[in-house]
């Protein structure tokens, strides 16, 4: 058996298709197959020893040229237009990433269709890539991928960003879709890497397989736990006021905190401190809150790390989701980012720390998300 993995990639820092990617790929190597992945080397890029990598082009944010689209990210990030933007669905999360791109898309197809020719490909991994659809379909191999509740087509679409692709789907001899989201119904086998609470599919058959991050979970619990983690993603909140905002809510607190952001310095200052990546396995164990955007891996680690979050997930539809998933459990609470300022992040952060309430629904989420290794690799045999 041989699989192909291809994540999701964009100029924009979106750090879960790329994670997934390195964990299914060492679990199917664990398991004794040969496995390769087709992926750029954007921002979240991280090699993956002993597999082997064939490379993929990075789309640009609305098909702009390359400089122009460098450009265009920085201005987004610092003048805080992503922040400003209500994101309604997943599709135009892959329009504005210049998934949906008809010159990208048709350039990346015929990349994975080398890749699997070349790996030998029985079985392609999409993680969240349109590209990676079309090239299994075309190459008739099997299809599987990782699926969210949020980004059915059913939850929500925007059909007219389907323009581009549905041109390629002609010339390529495939059926037209009303909606990007469609083509994720064309796969084989479908694994949610969560659990019926939090993302309750119903009509459509899919594995619940857990969190794939449980080997990160909390073995031996550290009893006083000192430190903040902070970690808002792209385009939530703006990098220079995250900073400001926090620096001044904990200033004076009895807390260690550890901001992450690829748009910031790294230093110190106090107990502030600043990096583009930490640690967050290592340091989930010694945390008593983490602020965060909502994103999937983030809320995951979270739970399985037991640790209480608030949630600032700004207008995106997939963070919005996720954060009011987690606060109806019980294991935190939202900030809406229009009220990101330090004197409330501080209230909050008090009052989620001193709940013991919500301590032991992140407990209960937690012990829930342990990964169902077998039930995953089984489709594989």
């Amino acid at each position: 058996m041989r699989v192909l993995i291809v994540p999701m990639t964009a100029m924009a820092e979106t750090a879960g298709p790329g994670k997934r990617c390195r964990i299914i790929a060492e679990l199917l190597q664990k398991a004794g197959i040969e496995t390769a992945t087709c992926m750029a080397r954007d921002v979240n890029f991280v090699r993956i020893d002993g597999v082997k990598n064939y490379e993929l082009q990075i789309p640009t944010p609305l098909g702009l040229p390359d400089m122009a689209a460098g450009i265009f990210s920085l201005l987004v990030q610092k003048l805080g237009i992503a922040a400003k933007k209500t994101v309604v669905s997943f599709d135009q999360v892959l329009y504005f990433t210049g998934n949906l791109n008809k010159r990208y898309l048709k350039k990346s197809v015929e990349d994975i269709r080398k890749a699997i020719r070349d790996h030998k490909t029985d079985i392609v991994y999409s993680e969240f890539n349109i590209s990676a659809i079309l090239a299994a379909r075309l190459e008739k191999k099997k299809l599987f991928i990782t699926v969210s509740y949020p980004t059915q087509k059913e939850y929500a679409c925007v059909p007219r960003l389907a323009k581009e692709l549905n041109q390629l789907l002609s010339d390529l001899g495939l059926p037209r879709v009303t909606s990007a989201l469609e083509l994720f119904d064309w796969a084989d086998e479908c694994f949610c890497p969560s659990i019926p609470e939090l993302e309750p599919f119903q009509e459509k058959k899919v594995k619940y397989i857990g969190a794939f991050y449980t080997d990160v979970y909390e073995k031996h619990p550290v009893k006083d736990k000192n430190k903040i983690l902070v970690y808002m993603g792209n385009g939530t909140v703006p990098a220079a006021k995250m900073y400001r905002e926090v620096s001044r809510a904990f200033a004076d607190a009895p807390y260690e905190v550890y901001i992450a952001s690829s748009y910031l310095k790294k230093g110190e200052q106090g107990n502030i401190h600043v990096a583009k990546r930490w640690d967050f396995n290592s340091l989930l164990n010694e945390a008593v809150l983490f602020i965060n955007h909502g994103g999937q891996n983030s809320m995951m680690d979270g739970l399985l790390h037991v640790v209480p979050q608030l949630v600032v997930p700004g207008k995106v539809f997939e963070r919005r989701y996720n954060a009011e998933a987690l606060e109806k459990a019980g294991a935190g609470r939202i900030l809406e980012h229009t009220k990101f300022e330090a004197k409330r992040i501080r209230m909050l952060a008090e009052e989620i720390i001193s709940s013991k309430e919500i301590a032991e629904n992140a407990i209960n989420l937690g012990s829930r998300l342990h990964r169902k290794e077998e039930v995953f690799l089984a489709s594989f045999r």
